[in-house]
């Protein structure tokens, strides 16, 4: 059945909006033209006479407050997913939002507007914002986002924060991130990318969007129809939605994306897509000020583009009651103490119940619990540490694994970073690149009292040399990137001058200051470049301090790195006499994937690999534990093998070494379930592809994997006693009895997700061949058995609107006619299915109309479907779409109905001088290839009652669309 989907009703909004969109819009009418536009950027100065305070656009708060100092510090989203817990997530948002109202008592610049959550989909595991994103999935996905940002906005007609969904759309690559044109299908737009921002949105738990650097299908997404037609009807009015420009995007649009000549232009385009405040050259807003003033002069913008923009921003501080007494209201309650027991307590059970184990008893034993009397040796540098990220605040009295499990056991831990200890020597005759420095005399490099490395020059004026050369410790990314850090803890950084002392407390910041690849040489020599600025460390003539040259390699100067201990050494003493060994590997979230930076691949470090590899060499008698603490899934390449107990879980903030030590310990049973799939890197397409339906990504469609979507077991394993499946008149009911074990070897609750999939073939649907998932999550709840208790119950109610599928042909929605299949299972894969059924929707639903619908007119290439060598491209900055060859000539078809009379194909030439092939577009025969003559008449393709049309373009030519009557 084809049918459009209903608007949902729009929950939170009432007389307390309308009453704010009255005053904005009276307000703003007293405005004078110079005060309006100084509200559209991001740092808005207010206006005294209306009593109008100064404003500052957004507050980050992704898992916690952001840049603000000391602030509750819960998992990365990516681990937060792992709960499948929406009401959990809601719980933590309040947490934040608690906080940010706190912090702003204190300082009023901070703003109530808060950037989180982050909404793009996880189809690639090489994202480096991968720890941004919650899931894969388009319904975990929506229901996690709306949870966390229910959290955010608070209860009431008062808003404690306004959420703001991050980043619209198809934003989820950072290599060339501005200058990318994501390709977006319209089933793929509907199906997959719109439901993290249109969920929040009609359930009123989020009023902000914030735009992506990216294009989409060739328009830059701070330019998309898409705002005023989607998302603004996602909302009771839209003047309720307040629209946002990530940062420095404005400029991208005429610098770096040149989409449009210049800044009035370009901020004229954005006001009329529906931008409403820009934020570009963080706190100075004349750029933007001058160029809507051109704009307006210039008749590119009108007054009522700019009002609309002012009054949005106006509504979203107004529902924070920011300006209650100005609308003569009572004001908001006073904002309480934060509850810092309670913030705590939620923080860790937020991470406690994200953690994964992936797998356990590999090896015909039970490695865990950890008994008390167990003697534990810990390995590696990520068990002695609590790492934050870039949208991280400071940690609140973070512990490290190895000081919780330390305080637990009753046998003292025996820990190692194992890290390679090195000291470091230069040697004393210059050479070129490449020479050997094979029996040059070489001097000993020292610290001196400042931090500074130097080599000794006792004649020179400087700070005071160690008596012994400085012993450092190599940590080792991978890839060829190091950090050094000193005996004081402290990593190795230039500074302004570019020389270099050992005072960073860690990695971090936008550009990490602290991380230098090693160019290594076949003699052991290697030089040391500073990986931010690409210049090679040598050595200051006369003071000997070590400091930043040139980006040329004859400016530094050769190293040779003495092992004063080695990882093998260092863990061999460590596991010598344990019971259980625990090895902890991982990334640092500033390192190879991040904001800006793309994974190179999803394999463990090397240096990880052989941390793993000496793992599974102990002896049999000793329980193995691998645990990989990371931002992100890794294709482990078989490393997990023969190791007993295999545990995931993100950078877990400030309650990491708690929450782990638990569920080691047995002090709370494993409960998170892998949101995002752990992929075979072999099979991975490539970064930029987002046709996932093509590619075959994501568990959807059937992606290779080790671990699969929805994975995670527990140690006290529920019994699903009872499972059934039963067809509604609206929806599909389901009911699973869920039992604790009669014996239990962990305390505290049990928790298990119970998740509903849909197996919809191609088959299922009988009015034309479709692209069908291989199955879908159309359902999920957590259950928990709370101590004391034997039994829980699951009821899940599944709408029959999550069996739909997106028709590019219609534009609508589409339920399954024929027969699918319902399964209750522990994750995505087929073989974790517990019970399933096979249904078919009653008729009445179903029924189709005894003739084909009429195609329009004009078929726009909007319906264009398996696109092959084409690419949708931009027709104008703002408006229309067209097709494109790719490289030389491409296909694409067009699905309509039997009997549909296609007169003309219509086109466009493109300007390419360079081009060597003529500009043809032409119908093609979908078997052959061979060209048809135009006018046609559309033939059924049995058993269907439509027909494929199939258009190939060669050249520089742009097809717009096709003129079709009814025969």
């Amino acid at each position: 059945m084809t049918k459009r989907r209903t608007q949902h009703p729009h929950e939170f909004s009432g007389t307390a909006d309308t009453r704010r969109l009255e005053w904005a819009r009276k307000t703003v009418a007293q405005l004078t033209i110079d005060e309006r536009i100084s509200f559209l950027h991001q740092y808005s100065p207010g206006v005294e006479r209306l009593g109008i305070g100064p404003f500052v656009t957004g507050t980050e708060a992704l898992h916690g407050v952001a840049w603000r100092g000391p602030a509750t510090s819960f998992p990365q989203p990516v681990g937060m997913a792992a709960t499948w817990d929406p009401d959990l997530l809601s719980r933590a948002g309040q947490v934040v939002a608690a906080e940010v109202r706190q912090m702003k008592q204190a300082d009023p610049n901070i703003s109530l507007t808060v950037w989180a959550p982050v909404v793009n989909t996880l189809r690639h595991p090489r994202w480096g914002r991968t720890e941004e994103a919650y899931t894969e999935d388009p319904l975990l996905n929506a229901e996690l986002a709306t949870g966390y940002a229910t959290g955010l906005r608070g209860e009431g007609e008062h808003w404690t924060t306004v959420p703001t969904l991050k980043h619209f759309l198809a934003y989820s690559n950072e290599t060339d991130r501005s200058a990318t044109s994501s390709q977006l299908d319209p089933q793929l737009l509907e199906e997959y990318e719109l439901p993290g921002f249109l969920t929040p949105l009609r359930r009123g738990a989020a009023g902000s969007v914030m735009l992506s650097y990216n294009l989409v299908n060739g328009r830059p997404a701070h330019l998309s129809e898409l705002v005023n037609t989607r998302l603004r009807s996602a909302v009771a009015e839209p003047d309720l939605l307040f629209v946002v420009t990530d940062a420095g995007a404005p400029s991208n649009l005429w610098r770096s994306e040149k989409v449009l000549p210049n800044a009035p232009a370009a901020y004229a385009a954005m006001l009329r897509a529906g931008v409403d405040s820009f934020t570009d050259h963080d706190s100075d807003p004349g750029e933007t000020i001058a160029a809507v003033t051109q704009a307006l002069q210039d008749g590119l913008i009108t007054t009522a583009d700019i009002d609309h923009a002012v009054v949005r921003q106006l509504v979203a501080r107004a529902r924070t009651g920011e300006f209650d007494s100005l609308m003569g209201q009572p004001p908001r309650e006073s904002t309480p103490a934060i509850d810092r027991p309670l913030a705590c307590a939620v923080a860790r059970e937020v991470a406690t119940r994200s953690i994964v184990l992936l797998t356990h008893g590999s090896r015909g034993r039970a490695a865990l619990p950890i008994a008390p009397q167990s003697a534990v040796a810990v390995i590696g540098n990520r068990a002695h540490e609590v790492l934050h990220d870039w949208y991280s605040g400071d940690l609140i009295a973070p512990v490290s694994l190895v000081d919780e499990l330390s305080t637990r056991q009753q046998v003292p831990v025996k820990a190692t970073k194992a890290i390679e200890a090195i000291r470091l020597s230069v040697s004393s005759e210059s050479y070129r690149r490449g020479q050997s420095a094979t029996g040059t005399a070489s001097e000993y490099v020292f610290v001196g009292d400042d931090g500074s490395l130097r080599l000794s020059r006792p004649q020179a004026d400087g700070p005071q040399v160690s008596a012994q050369p400085v012993l450092l410790e190599m940590i080792d990314f991978g890839e060829n990137v190091i950090a050094l850090r000193g005996e004081n803890g402290r990593y190795l950084r230039p500074d302004d001058y570019g020389q270099l002392a050992l005072e960073a407390e860690a990695i971090g910041g936008w550009v990490s200051q602290e991380l230098f690849r090693r160019e290594q040489f076949s003699d052991g020599h290697w030089f040391l470049i500073h990986r931010a600025s690409g210049r090679y460390v040598g050595v200051e003539h006369h003071s000997g301090a070590l400091t930043l040259r040139g980006t040329g390699a004859d400016s530094g100067v050769p190293f040779r790195a003495q092992s004063m201990q080695t990882p093998e050494k260092a863990f061999a003493d460590a596991a010598r006499g344990a019971d259980v060994v625990i090895a902890v590997v991982g990334n640092n979230p500033y390192v190879h994937g991040r904001e800006t930076e793309d994974r190179p691949h999803t394999h463990l470090s090397e240096p990880d690999k052989a941390l793993v590899r000496r793992l599974r060499e102990l002896p049999e008698d000793v329980a193995t534990v691998l645990l990989i603490i990371s931002s992100y899934p890794y294709d482990l390449e078989g490393a997990d093998d023969g190791i007993d107990a295999v545990i995931w879980s993100s950078h877990l903030g400030q309650s990491e070494g708690e929450a782990l030590a638990d569920v080691l310990t047995g002090a709370q049973d494993f409960s998170g379930r892998l949101a995002q799939t752990w992929p075979i890197d072999s099979a991975l397409p490539d970064l930029l592809d987002y046709n996932i339906v093509r590619t075959r990504s994501t568990y959807l469609y059937g992606q290779p994997h080790r671990f699969a979507f929805g994975h995670g077991l527990s140690l006290d394993a529920a019994h699903w006693e009872r499972a059934d499946l039963e067809l509604g008149p609206h929806a599909v009911n389901v009911h699973v009895d869920i039992a604790a074990p009669r014996q239990r070897c962990t305390r505290g609750p049990l928790r298990d997700v119970v998740q509903v999939y849909a197996d919809l073939p191609t088959s299922a649907f009988g009015r034309r061949p479709l692209h069908t998932p291989d199955t879908r999550l159309v359902g999920f709840a957590t259950a928990t058995i709370m101590p004391g208790q034997d039994y829980a119950s699951v009821d899940l109610v599944i709408p029959f609107d999550r069996l739909e599928v997106f028709a590019p042909d219609t534009a609508a929605w589409e339920l399954p006619d024929g027969p699918f299949r319902v399964r209750i299972a522990r994750s995505s894969a087929q073989e974790t299915t517990v019970f399933e059924r096979v249904f078919v929707l009653p008729t009445d639903l179903t029924r189709r109309p005894q003739t084909a619908s009429a195609a329009p007119a004009f078929i726009d290439t909007s319906r264009a479907e398996d696109l092959s060598g084409l690419v949708r491209a931009a027709a104008s900055p703002a408006h229309g779409e067209e097709l494109r060859p790719e490289a030389g000539s491409g296909t694409c078809d067009f699905i309509l109905p039997a009997g549909t009379r296609v007169s003309e194909l219509r086109t466009r030439r493109l300007a390419d001088p360079c081009a060597i092939t003529s500009p043809a577009a032409e119908v093609v025969d979908a078997i052959t290839g061979e060209p048809l003559r135009v006018p046609l008449t559309v033939s059924a393709e049995d058993p269907y009652d439509v027909g494929r049309v199939r258009i190939r373009l060669s050249g520089p030519i742009a097809l717009l669309g096709i003129e079709a009557a009814a025969n």
